[in-house]
C-alpha cells in the first residue's frame, strides 16, 4: 500500500503537492517517505542544498535503516551543471529507476522540492514539458513521486500548467485525482502551439 495525504496511489504515480510553507510540506511528505521505508522501500528526497542536513537528520532519526534514505539536492539533480535540461534529467531518472529495480527491491519513493524553479535557471522553459513527459517513466517503473511547490510563490498560469501536467495533486493536505490533468501528447502539442505564437 502506498499512501500520500490520506489517500492511495492507484493507476498513476506522479503527484504535485501544493503546500504553504515547510511545516505543511513536512506534514505531507514525512509520513509518505517513512511509510515507504517501513515497508523496505528506498526514500529519495531532493531538497534545497541549504536544508539538506536538516532534512537528512530529521528523517534518519525516524527511519528503520540508513540504507533506505537518500537525501540529495537539486544542484546534484535538476540543476546539475548549472541549468535544467529536460533530456538529461529524464535519462538520469530512467537510469536511477532501472538500477534500483535491478536490486530486486520494491520500487523507491521519490520527492522533489521544486523551489529551484523560482531562480529561473537556464532551461526553465522546459519545466512543464518535463513534468508532463515524466509520467510515462514513473508509471512504467511504478515509482510513486511527489513534486513539491510552495503555492505562495506560484502565479496563476504556471500553477494551471503544473496542475495539467500531474495526474494527482495534493491540495490542503489531501491527495486527489486531478480533474485538470491533460495527457502528455496533448499537453506537449499545446505547449508547442503556444511557443509558435509567442
Amino acid at each position: 500500500m502506498t499512501t500520500l495525504a490520506n489517500a492511495s496511489f492507484n493507476n498513476h504515480f506522479h503527484a504535485c503537492a501544493f503546500v504553504v510553507g515547510s511545516a505543511e510540506e513536512r506534514a505531507v511528505i514525512d509520513p509518505f517517505l517513512l511509510e515507504g521505508m517501513k515497508q523496505g522501500q528506498k526514500a529519495v528526497y531532493i531538497v534545497d542544498p541549504e536544508e539538506r542536513s536538516d532534512h537528512e537528520a530529521r528523517l534518519a532519526a525516524a527511519s528503520a535503516s540508513s540504507e533506505l534514505l537518500e537525501v540529495t539536492t537539486w544542484n546534484e539533480t535538476h540543476l546539475k551543471g548549472g541549468s535544467f535540461d529536460q533530456e538529461r534529467m529524464m535519462l538520469a531518472l530512467e537510469d536511477m529507476i532501472r538500477d534500483h529495480a535491478a536490486t530486486g527491491r520494491p520500487p523507491m519513493r521519490l520527492v522533489g522540492q521544486m523551489g529551484w524553479v523560482f531562480s529561473e535557471p537556464p532551461g526553465i522553459e522546459q519545466l512543464v514539458a518535463y513534468e508532463a513527459s515524466v509520467n510515462e517513466v514513473l508509471n512504467r517503473g511504478k515509482t510513486p513521486t511527489v513534486c513539491v511547490y510552495d503555492v505562495r510563490r506560484l502565479n496563476g498560469s504556471i500553477m494551471m500548467d503544473l496542475l495539467r501536467a500531474h495526474p494527482l495533486t495534493v491540495i490542503s493536505g489531501v491527495l486527489h485525482e486531478n480533474p485538470f490533468y491533460t495527457p502528455a501528447d496533448e499537453m506537449l502539442l499545446q505547449l508547442q502551439e503556444r511557443r509558435s505564437v509567442s
